[in-house]
């Protein structure tokens, strides 16, 4: 029985085109089976090692992950408790309404708080067709600074304690606090 090698002294293959060589091609002698080489070895190297890593990975989370709960209504309750608590609606602490500078009585509030707030400075700007002033402190903490003819807004508040609000505007405006 006779074998023959496939490659000849300069590399190519007898009786057939190289992999990376054609006809009119870009490719010089050799560089089209390099170019194989490495793409095959990046393939076999990409799909190889990290498969068995990637299912080790994915028994160990699946042999970790609770087993589903015996009853559907244990599921459900466990999930309709937390939902319930983020629905309640805040009780309102302050509603206040009114123009000029005021300061708002004393509230209690606890960590989380909103202050929501507009001002509409149209009437009180028409004469000089500018924009008003709207300020909002909290002690000597500013909460709301606004320059425009009107607007809305609200921001959150992270201090539990007592409050006072003190309104500084030439506009008129209304401001509500929930927690």
């Amino acid at each position: 029985m006779r074998v023959s090698n496939p490659c000849l002294k300069d590399g190519l293959e007898t009786g057939r085109q190289s992999a990376g060589k054609k006809e009119g091609g870009r490719f010089g002698r050799g560089f089209g089976g390099l170019l194989a080489a490495v793409l095959i070895a990046a393939a076999v190297s990409g799909c190889g090692g990290d498969d068995k890593s990637d299912k080790s990975d994915k028994a160990d989370s699946t042999a970790s992950t609770p087993s589903a709960p015996a009853s559907p209504s244990a599921e459900a309750s466990s999930e309709t408790e937390p939902a319930a608590t983020h629905q309640a609606e805040p009780s309102t602490l302050l509603t206040l309404s009114g123009s000029g500078t005021k300061n708002a009585s004393a509230f209690k509030a606890g960590d989380e708080w909103t202050l929501s707030y507009t001002f509409d400075c149209t009437k009180a700007m028409a004469a000089v067709g500018g924009k008003g002033n709207f300020i909002v402190f909290d002690k000597e903490d500013k909460l709301v600074n606004e320059l425009d003819k009107s607007g809305k807004g609200s921001t959150q508040q992270h201090t539990a304690g007592t409050h006072q609000l003190q309104i500084i505007s030439e506009c008129e405006w209304t401001v509500k606090v929930t927690g």
